[in-house]
Parts: C-alpha cells; sequence; structure tokens
C-alpha cells in the first residue's frame, strides 16, 4: 500500500496550490546550495524567486516571463535576477498570448480549460524564446522550475541542450492533457521527452518529498488524477555504475543538507 498521504488529506486547510508551493519552497531549501545557479520559467510575481534568491543568494538567478507587467515588477524587485521577457517555447520569435486577467496564474500562449467559467481573456503578441539561445552553454544549471499552463512540453523542448548537459532537478505542474491540448502536446510527450529521451525519473512532488519509488509510466497516469505538481530528478547510479535504486535525498529524509 501506498505511503503518500491523498492530497487532500496532506494540503488540510491549505489549498492545492498554497501546499505545492510549500513543498516547492522545502525542495529549494534542501537542495539548492548557496551558490546553486537556477532558471524559473513562468515566474508571474517573484513567489518562487524569492525563495531562490533566499536559499542560493551566491547563485546567478534567471526568471522568464511573457507577461510585460510582471517582467517590468521583476527587474524592479530583483535587480540581480536576469530577466528574460518572453514566454520559453520550442521556437524563438512571436506568438499570442493570453492574458488571463481576472486570474493573471492562468497566463499563457493557448487558452485552457479554467476552473471559473467567466474569466477575462486579453490577447497579447509576446516574444518567445528558446532557452537554450539566450542562456550562456557553461553555466551550471541546478534546478529548474516551470509553471506554464500547459506548455510545459515546449518549453522544456526549448532547454533540451541544457537540461542533458547539466541534469538539473526540475519541478513542474503539469495538468495533464486536458491543460495541453491547445499545444497540440500530451503527457506521453512529455514522458517521452524527460523519462525516455533525457533518462530522468519523475514522481510526484510530495512523493519525492516521502522519498518514493520513480512512477512508471502507469503511475504516471494515475497521479495525475490526483497531483499537478512533479518532480524529474536524476536517478541515482546502481552498484555497476547504472540506474539503481533511489537514494533519498537530504530533504526527502527530512534533515538538513
Amino acid at each position: 500500500m501506498s505511503t503518500e498521504l491523498s492530497a487532500t488529506d496532506a494540503a488540510g486547510a491549505l489549498s492545492m496550490n498554497d501546499w505545492y508551493d510549500q513543498l516547492t519552497v522545502t525542495l529549494i531549501e534542501q537542495i539548492c546550495e548557496p551558490d546553486a545557479n537556477t532558471v524559473d520559467i513562468g515566474a508571474g510575481a517573484g513567489d518562487i524567486l524569492r525563495h531562490l534568491l533566499r536559499v542560493a543568494p551566491r547563485g546567478r538567478h534567471v526568471a522568464v516571463e511573457a507577461l510585460p507587467s510582471y517582467a517590468e515588477g521583476l527587474r524592479r524587485d530583483f535587480p540581480g535576477v536576469t530577466v528574460v521577457a518572453a514566454a520559453a517555447a520550442e521556437r524563438t520569435g512571436r506568438d499570442s498570448f493570453v492574458h488571463v486577467v481576472s486570474n493573471p496564474g492562468y497566463s499563457g500562449l493557448r487558452q485552457r480549460p479554467y476552473d471559473r467559467p467567466d474569466e477575462t481573456l486579453r490577447e497579447l503578441t509576446v516574444d518567445t524564446v528558446r532557452l537554450d539561445d539566450v542562456l550562456p552553454g557553461d553555466r551550471r544549471i541546478d534546478l529548474v522550475k516551470v509553471d506554464t499552463e500547459g506548455g510545459e512540453v515546449l518549453a522544456l523542448r526549448g532547454a533540451v541542450e541544457l537540461l542533458r548537459r547539466w541534469r538539473p532537478v526540475i519541478v513542474f505542474e503539469h495538468g495533464g492533457d486536458h491543460a495541453m491540448r491547445e499545444y497540440g502536446t500530451t503527457s506521453a510527450d512529455l514522458w517521452a521527452l524527460l523519462v525516455t529521451e533525457l533518462g530522468y525519473e519523475l514522481r510526484t512532488l510530495p512523493g519525492h518529498r516521502a522519498g518514493q519509488p520513480a512512477l512508471d509510466r502507469a503511475g504516471f497516469a494515475d497521479a495525475l488524477r490526483e497531483h499537478w505538481y512533479f518532480v524529474a530528478d536524476r536517478p541515482s547510479p546502481g552498484p555497476a555504475g547504472g540506474s539503481g535504486q533511489h537514494e533519498p535525498s537530504a530533504w526527502q529524509k527530512g534533515t538538513e543538507p
């Protein structure tokens, strides 16, 4: 029987998003050294970025944000951060962008199903960038956070060389096929990219915290019924140098690194 609490039970009085944010901050605190370099894709107003700077004050940080008002605020509030005022994508260029005025956290390159039927939408035109084109190839990257409201496959495809070279931990939001449909991608595409092509292991964010084994393809599909935050991590080498049993990290053990 799984030792992972249901999302509803674990979240308690917190909203699901608040609970996931708490777990994300805990992960950052446990795996990032003071000189860790990070990329925050879909940085919004900087809620997670603020913790990245707090935990890794000597690191170099990049915030990617397409909404002009948010990008301007990030430059003002975080002068030491490189702010890329664009949407992370598979191709560099220009594209339409849906600003959900009534709930900016839902904004993205495509209109997706929303929890509320009466959201106020405004269409913008924004720059898109491949992160492999704009980030220095010789800069080590330790952690990538992705919150793109269904555009995660395209954002990660545009950073595939970075991911292959540095193997950063990736914490990402993924709401399943219904959130990705307008992007022309599926959960199967995400699995193929991260697991098959790049060799990552996937866990739910709370499952990673609990030190659970990596998800197989069926387990990933099952997890999507309840969870929408996941961690892609490097598999631990086995005795002969191959993939072996996952060794719990300090954050999974609930201890200081």
